[in-house]
């Protein structure tokens, strides 16, 4: 019971950190969406907090643009506005003066940015050119960009832009510094998020909150980035691990309308040491950010929230490490939960669970900046509660499964399934079909045996069939039957496995590996050690449940299987551990190692067979495999003495078994030559 529960509990933790992980779009954005309903709770319950007390915006607003007209304004009224704006500590300005207009207007605005000192002049990046960036302005931005950071691995995660909308030179030049003001939304197209930094021409650039928190702090940015991004910020206190930060938006923003400074209803006292963003509110301009609190928010409001944010150290902290944590223990609550045997006395329990992921991110959220994902805590904690509740009904079934499970022991997993679909294909009657044939014998049992009492002998065979029963399943085989110490497998039946040729020869590869563990089993239980020949064919069989209305039994009938059987005889012959049908081999698609054995006809069948042995793959074997198959076309074309020249040295520096069988066969066919018209067939008379 505990083992189902854990292993239910297993599943959908990692369903959930592959959901989590792989952030499927259309899940995330429905995730998002219920995310940000903590955001009106928030407003409802009051606990709104303030912005930076020395932040403000000089908004660019409809009453502005009313009295100036229509949004871009001659530079010289531009350039009064900064003038007015001199006593501020810093101005960021979230407007980019891309093309020059009329001289004495540039001059003007020119003069005014130098004179200030104060201007932080913004810039945008995109994804395709739009105007051509020469050099003198990629010299401006360099003086724009970091100069201390520490790159921790060979490729950073960064995001990086090829295009770049910049400000005209001039402008870059009386500026204090620049940064970019472009912010991309989630994948909902809402913002949430804030960059810290952009990777652009091989240099990192700050955003604009961040470089009006670093000239107002007056201290340098320290930048560590790895192949995930930002791994450590610092500006002053200020600490950051990311990429972005997540914005912990204000119920009011300070905003000055520009037209009121410029007509003298604002002293510029006011500005003094305050931070200051220039940017257009009016919506006729389309500088419009949806966002979870505002759908019609002004861009520049999200620089002045990531401003305040980061002077005030409440943006909202995320991690990934808290949310597995938080839905881990969810999970291992309804664990705890789901063992209360009677229902009446789990259902209220699971629902305090399951309120749980409302109440206690919604708190952390308001009064600790802490981000905590509500919704895959919920669904997951739910989804584990349902597969409880499901296995908890069905448990009283055990005798059916009881029943299935005494089956797979028998059969692959593939036909037990299909038994328990279609009971009615246990039917008589059978198919045609293509399949390859796996034979396993024990050597010299009868040897071993007569050494042995039953009980060993049965427990000899149960480690072993053990052992490569569960190789062949797991490599998608049907066990078709023991016959005495002999193991036969089919591959291809019931249900189609495109591969079935490779399979099997990875199976006869496993089970000889396999071996030597099964050998170790048994020294320990005082039985001695196994050796195995292993054949293998494929061709067309006929496959199903044969046999008469009282007793029949899914198996496999025909030449094809007559061969297979034939070639695992075969190996005693010729010392090997696999020997593989060349109609086998053709149908191999994996790499691996066949040495062309011999071609021999077998008992029972007329036409002769090239048969190959599987080997495992090592120089020594790929030396022997050239200088034998080498050596056996030099036998198959009658050049016998070449052939036992090559086969003996074989069998003197290597000890291959095989080429002392064919170095006899050449020495014998010296002495007495075969047929003219002789094909190469060595004919076996025996089984």
């Amino acid at each position: 019971m505990f083992k189902i529960r854990f292993l239910i509990l297993f599943f959908v933790s990692v369903l959930f950190l592959f959901v989590y992980f792989s952030k499927p779009s259309s899940i995330t954005k429905f995730v998002y969406n219920l995310e940000d309903i903590k955001f009106y709770i928030k407003s409802v319950l009051g606990a709104d907090h303030k912005p930076f007390d020395d932040l403000v915006v000089v908004a660019i607003d409809e009453k502005s643009i009313n009295r100036f007209g229509r949004w871009p304004w001659d530079r010289k009224v531009t350039a009064d506005l900064i003038n007015r704006l001199k006593e501020a500590k810093v101005v960021g300005l979230d407007i980019v003066f891309s093309e020059k207009s009329n001289p004495e207007s540039d001059r003007a605005l020119f003069d005014s940015i130098g004179k200030n000192g104060n201007v932080i002049s913004g810039f945008f990046f995109r994804d395709y050119a739009t105007q051509t960036v020469t050099e003198e302005v990629i010299d401006f931005l360099e003086d724009c960009s970091l100069p201390r950071y520490r790159v921790l691995s060979e490729s950073v995660g960064i995001p990086e832009f090829s295009y770049i909308e910049s400000n005209i030179p001039q402008i870059l030049e009386n500026s204090l510094s620049c940064a970019f003001f472009n912010i991309k939304p989630d994948v909902d197209g809402i913002y949430r998020h804030y960059p810290t930094v952009y990777l652009f021409e091989g240099m990192i650039f700050p955003s604009l909150a961040l470089q009006l928190v670093r000239f107002y702090l007056d201290r340098e940015i320290y930048l560590e980035i790895d192949q995930l991004g930002v791994k450590k910020l610092n500006i002053g206190d200020i600490t950051l691990s990311e990429n972005y930060i997540r914005l912990n938006f204000y119920k009011d923003i300070k905003t000055v309308s520009a037209v009121d400074i410029l007509e003298g209803g604002i002293d510029p006292s006011f500005f003094k040491d305050r931070i200051v963003i220039v940017g257009i509110t009016e919506m006729g301009v389309y500088d419009i950010r949806p966002t979870p609190v505002d759908p019609l928010m002004p861009g520049v409001f999200l620089h002045y929230v990531a401003v305040s944010n980061l002077l005030k150290g409440d943006f909202l902290r995320e991690s990934a490490i808290y949310d597995i944590t938080f839905t881990v223990v969810l999970l291992l609550s309804v664990f705890t939960v789901g063992y209360i045997k009677k229902l009446k006395y789990r259902m209220p329990l699971y629902a305090s669970v399951l309120f749980i992921p409302f109440l206690v991110p919604s708190l952390l959220f308001i009064y600790k900046n802490v981000w905590i994902v509500t919704v895959y805590p919920f669904i997951f904690s739910f989804l584990y509660i349902i597969a409880l509740e499901i296995y908890q009904f069905f448990r009283v079934d055990l005798q059916t499964r009881e029943l299935k499970r005494a089956f797979s022991k028998y059969l692959s997993p593939d036909v037990v399934e299909q038994i328990v679909k279609d009971p009615e294909s246990l039917g008589l009657g059978g198919e045609e079909k293509e399949i390859t044939v796996l034979f396993a014998d024990i050597r010299d049992f009868t040897v071993i045996t007569e050494k042995l009492s039953p009980h060993q002998v049965a427990k000899l065979l149960n480690i072993y069939f053990d052992s490569m029963t569960k190789i062949i399943l797991e490599n998608k085989g049907l066990l078709d039957k023991y016959i005495g110490d002999a193991i036969m497998a089919v591959f291809n039946a019931p249900l189609t496995v495109p591969d079935h040729s490779d399979k099997a020869c990875k199976t006869a590869l496993d089970m000889v590996k396999r071996l030597d563990q099964v050998n170790r089993n048994l020294e320990k239980q005082n039985l001695p050690h196994l050796k195995i020949g292993i054949g293998i064919n494929t061709g067309r069989a006929i496959i199903g449940n044969l046999g008469s209305s009282l007793r029949f039994e899914y198996t496999a009938i025909g030449d094809t299987v007559n061969l297979a059987s034939r070639l695992e005889g075969l190996n005693r012959i010729y010392g090997t551990d696999i020997i593989v049908s060349q109609f086998t081999v053709s149908k191999v698609k994996s790499d691996f190692l066949f040495r062309k054995l011999d071609r021999v006809r077998v008992k029972g069948k007329e036409e002769a067979v090239e048969i190959y042995q599987l080997m495992e793959k090592s120089e020594r074997n790929k030396n022997i495999k050239i200088l034998y198959e080498k050596a056996l076309e030099h036998y198959f074309n009658t050049e016998f003495s070449t052939a036992q020249e090559i086969f003996k040295k074989l069998w003197v520096e290597y000890e291959d078994y095989p080429s002392k069988i064919l170095l006899e066969r050449s020495e014998y066919y010296i002495k007495n030559p075969p047929e003219e018209g002789w094909e190469g067939i060595y004919e076996f008379k025996e089984k």
